[in-house]
């Protein structure tokens, strides 16, 4: 979810993913080269409540949100209050997360109840749905890029396109182009904290199903050559519960580097049968994204006093500081899931069976949001 991207080092071993520990392992996702977007980490779940946390950005608010938090922070939203300070606040009122006042704590981040998650999502679906058509409009042009591709000989666009479009056009490179744009998803709030005060992230609670925080996101996973990483992209959750088939092979390519049995990228490609997309292939590819995602923000902006006005007739429009950018950042990924439904659905793109897929690749650049 949230593009959420993690990046790992597998010259540490078994420590090359960092993990949080806040009531389930939470992957620390890191994005390099931007002060505003380095660093995402996997959502935070009351299943019994049904409240789910995630954000995107620079901090750690894990650190002091638990689960237990998410149902009392829901019913502030909804208008209970609680009257500060008080002790199991306090700490959330440190991270900028609750203000006060008029003596009474208040949500400073964008929440969603059951109601109002129902809706939006029923938005993205149909904002999604345009998003794919204006991919398909252009599927021919994105179809000549891709026979320039060394991998065009081994693969079809449609085997790799949940990894081409999926993930490098519509999660990370349409959110780069937001970011470049910078009116719908402004630079992230500040939410300084003692332990951290240049934090600044957007952060989100909803109440719905977890699936309705984003079911896509990529997982980056640094390898010993300079260069190259080992991609991820698909559901972190499956049915509810973590998609261990996903983490197993990341686990698994670590242990394999670890104990030296593959000395080159090709060969650990070839180990674990994962597509291979090389230098030049990353470079020329990345002209495809951004032909791409310039279309896909035009759709975006062409709907925006629409998604302005949804979100003025949401609760949290009066109450959170933190504005539009925070709420839409949540809906792109929601939309974006959609559309890859919706391709999927044209037939131009192969859905894995196990809702991830895998590859080795040479990143050209870092990624900017």
């Amino acid at each position: 979810m949230c593009g959420w991207r993690a990046r790992a080092s597998a010259l540490t071993l078994l420590g090359m993913i960092e993990w949080h520990t806040c009531a389930q392992r939470a992957m620390v996702e890191k994005r390099e080269g931007n002060d505003y977007w380095e660093e995402t980490t996997m959502p935070l779940h009351d299943e019994r409540g049904g409240w789910h946390a995630a954000m995107a950005g620079k901090g750690d608010p894990y650190s002091v949100m638990r689960v237990e938090h998410l149902v009392l922070l829901g019913r502030l939203h909804g208008g209970q209050t609680v009257a500060g300070p008080a002790d199991d606040l306090a700490p959330l009122h440190a991270a900028s997360l609750l203000t006060i006042e008029e003596g009474r704590y208040r949500p400073a981040f964008f929440i969603a109840d059951r109601a109002e998650t129902t809706r939006i999502d029923r938005h993205a679906r149909a904002l999604g749905a345009q998003l794919a058509d204006a991919l398909l409009a252009r599927w021919t042009t994105l179809e000549r890029h891709y026979a320039t591709l060394t991998i065009s000989h081994t693969h079809t666009l449609t085997e790799l396109a949940f990894l081409l479009v999926g993930d490098r056009i519509l999660d990370v490179g349409l959110l780069d182009a937001l970011a470049a744009e910078g009116e719908l998803m402004p630079a992230a709030p500040p939410r300084p904290s003692p332990t951290d005060p240049q934090a600044r992230y957007y952060f989100w609670l909803i109440a719905g199903k977890a699936a309705q925080l984003g079911r896509y996101g990529q997982r980056v996973t640094a390898l010993p050559w300079p260069g190259w990483e080992l991609a991820t992209f698909g559901q972190y959750q499956l049915d509810g519960q973590t998609n261990t088939a996903r983490e197993a092979l990341e686990v698994r390519v670590l242990e394999c580097l670890a104990t030296a049995q593959t000395t080159t990228p090709a060969a650990l490609a070839a180990a674990f049968a994962l597509p291979l997309l090389d230098h030049d292939d990353t470079a020329r590819w990345v002209e495809a994204e951004r032909f791409a995602t310039a279309a896909l923000v035009v759709v975006y902006k062409a709907n925006e006093p629409d998604l302005r006005a949804l979100y003025a007739s949401l609760r949290t429009s009066a109450a959170a500081p933190t504005g539009f950018g925070e709420f839409f950042c949540w809906y792109d990924h929601l939309a974006y899931a959609y559309a890859i439904d919706a391709l999927s659905a044209a037939g131009a793109m192969s859905l894995p069976a196990a809702r991830f897929a895998a590859m080795l690749r040479h990143e050209s650049a870092p990624d900017t949001f």
